[in-house]
């Protein structure tokens, strides 16, 4: 009987080497990860403020939002972490032109330019005013930590993008979205206009103030803290 010997060319074998490796070295990366607690996952998240029955406080909860960010990736350095969690990027899937997370400032403007140019129906209309009426805080920049501010009586460039923004999506994508949703998603941008504030108390909800310790602000409450006992 005759024996065939193959022969494989060493390119091929360093090629299924590497190969090999690059398996090895993945299932390790995700075994580490998952001993010191660290995620890789999203969130449809955000922590933010919501006005109280009094309709003059805040309290501190989690609002279901449109686009996803990472996940806590839990790395050590908290304020980092916390910025992950409460930073987007890109562009969300949602926005016309050139809105972007990536230019605030640019989205600001565009966003405002709604308010005035589209027009809704009765019952959008109606939906509108409940967002900006009875919902959505202005809490970084107006009123005061027994007072919070609504954003229909806010005059400031962030609050007109709001409005702007919650026709443009309740006339396009109200019916796929609720209104949590959308005012989640407006925190989304509330956290690239006023990123320390909303990192403040992100902070304080996940108990990590001590990372950067949290200021009073519109609707805080008398202790400056939503409610939340020190």
């Amino acid at each position: 009987m005759t024996r065939k010997i193959v022969i494989i060319p060493l390119q091929k074998i360093l090629v299924f080497s590497l190969a090999g490796l690059f398996l090895l070295n993945q299932l390790l990366l995700t075994q580490v990860s998952a001993a010191m607690g660290m995620q890789t996952g999203t969130t449809h998240m955000i922590v933010a403020p919501k006005v109280n029955s009094d309709g003059k406080t805040t309290t501190l909860v989690e609002w279901p939002t449109m686009t996803e960010v990472m996940a806590d990736p839990h790395s050590g350095n908290i304020l980092t972490d916390a910025k992950v969690v409460m930073t987007a990027k890109g562009k969300p899937f949602y926005a016309p032109g050139d809105i972007s997370f990536d230019d605030p400032v640019n989205a600001q403007k565009k966003w405002g330019a709604f308010e005035s140019s589209i027009k809704l129906t009765a019952d959008e209309e109606k939906r509108y005013q409940k967002l900006i009426s009875l919902m959505m805080t202005c809490s970084y920049c107006c009123g005061s930590p027994n007072n919070v501010a609504m954003i229909k009586n806010c005059g400031c460039a962030h609050a007109k993008a709001v409005r702007g923004m919650y026709r443009f999506l309740i006339q396009n994508y109200g019916n796929q979205y609720g209104d949590e949703q959308l005012v989640g998603e407006s925190h989304r941008w509330y956290a690239l206009w006023y990123p320390k504030g909303m990192l403040e108390d992100y902070l304080l909800f996940t108990g990590n103030e001590n990372a950067l310790p949290h200021e009073s602000h519109g609707g805080a409450g008398a202790e400056g803290r939503h409610g939340i006992v020190k």
